[in-house]
């Protein structure tokens, strides 16, 4: 009896690259972290708690959130999914977290900046939240409820950013945003749920001898034969399969 292996090629440097920035990520992270666990601990037990303080507790809070975003975005982007996608939803949280902190210490109130930043903020996260669920490994009877729940979100941070704009008030507009965002929950909600049931139907599925049954990258299902090169067709890498006796 054989085991089958993928016999992926060396990593790219770009690949290499990616897990470098997500390393120094995930230390900027934990730093933050640690800022703002230090500056709230100061804020109950110091006293005193000016505008100062506050300002730098909110930066770090924006440091803080870009980077959950971009780590949120990290595991999409090294598998390739979504195309460009989840490196833009990171850049474009980055920019509006940055543009938080800088109107927190610039002071004064524009209008327009408030917009912009809750538009960057509404798109970064819906990038984050295809980023997420297009990882989960679906059955092709449940695939559409992944396009479904692409397709909902797309119109919601349209309507979101339409009335974030316009200002619109009417409440059928925003009644028939709380329906959208209401199917779109049970959606999002559904996946992870359909992804545990699917992928333990698949991996329980019979694979030939000298098959592999699924793409070392990203999990997707594929039947690569023995000694052949092979081409996951969700995330587009090659690969080729070798048997171990």
């Amino acid at each position: 009896m054989s085991t089958i292996v993928g016999q992926a090629p060396r990593l790219p440097s770009g690949r290499l690259h990616r897990r470098e920035a997500r390393r120094i990520g995930l230390g900027l992270f934990f730093g933050s972290v640690c800022v703002n666990a230090a500056l709230g601990i100061y804020a109950l037990v110091g006293g005193e708690f000016g505008e100062t303080q506050g300002k730098i507790l909110g930066t770090s809070m924006s440091v803080t959130g870009a980077l959950v975003l971009a780590l949120v975005c990290t595991p999409a982007w090294e598998r390739r999914l979504l195309g460009p996608v989840p490196p833009i939803s990171a850049l474009v949280g980055a920019t509006g977290f940055a543009l938080v902190a800088v109107s927190m210490w610039a002071g004064g109130e524009s209008d327009t900046l408030g917009k912009t930043i809750g538009t960057l903020l509404v798109v970064g996260g819906a990038g984050a939240l295809a980023s997420l669920l297009v990882l989960a490994t679906l059955s092709p009877p449940h695939a559409i409820v992944f396009r479904l729940a692409l397709g909902l979100e797309a119109v919601a941070v349209g309507m979101m950013v339409t009335g974030l704009w316009l200002e619109l008030e009417r409440e059928g507009y925003w009644r028939a945003f709380g329906v959208v965002m209401i199917v779109l929950a049970a959606l999002v909600v559904s996946i992870p749920v359909l992804h545990r049931i699917d992928r333990a139907e698949l991996a329980a599925a019979r694979v030939e001898p000298g098959e592999l049954g699924y793409c070392p990258y990203c999990s997707a299902e594929i039947a690569a034969a023995e000694d052949r090169p092979a081409t996951c067709g969700r995330c587009r890498r090659s690969f080729t399969v070798r048997g171990l006796t």
